[in-house]
C-alpha cells in the first residue's frame, strides 16, 4: 500500500510543480458583479480552482449520502436492540433451566 501511495503521489506532485514553474505570470482576476480586480499568478488561480472543485464535490457527495448514513445508523440501533433482547432471552432461558433442574425440597417437619 505504501508503494501505491508513492506511485500515485509522486506524479501528481511533479505535475503540480511543473504547473507552478511554467505558469508564474500574473493574471488579473475580475470578480464581475462586484467590480473587484485581483492580480495573482496563474498557477495559484488554477490550484485554488481545483481545490474549490474538490471540496465542493466532496461536500455534495457527503450531502447525497445522508440517507444511506441514516439507514446505517438505524440498522446499527436495531442490531443493538436485537442483541440486548437476545441476551435477555438467554438469561431467562438459563434461569428457567436452573429452576427446572433443581428439585424443590419442600420438607415439612412434624
Amino acid at each position: 500500500m505504501k508503494r501505491f501511495s508513492w506511485v500515485l503521489t509522486a506524479p501528481i506532485t511533479l505535475a503540480i510543480l511543473v504547473l507552478a514553474v511554467n505558469n508564474r505570470q500574473d493574471v488579473t482576476l475580475e470578480i464581475w458583479p462586484f467590480g473587484i480586480q485581483l492580480d495573482y499568478p496563474l498557477y495559484l488561480i488554477i490550484l485554488i480552482s481545483i481545490g474549490i472543485g474538490i471540496f465542493t464535490g466532496a461536500f455534495i457527495a457527503w450531502l447525497s449520502s445522508g440517507k444511506t448514513r441514516k439507514k446505517a445508523r438505524q440498522a446499527e440501533w436495531q442490531a443493538l436492540d436485537l442483541q440486548r433482547d437476545l441476551t435477555w432471552e438467554r438469561e431467562e432461558l438459563k434461569k428457567e433451566r436452573e429452576k427446572n433442574q433443581t428439585p424443590s425440597q419442600n420438607v415439612t417437619t412434624s
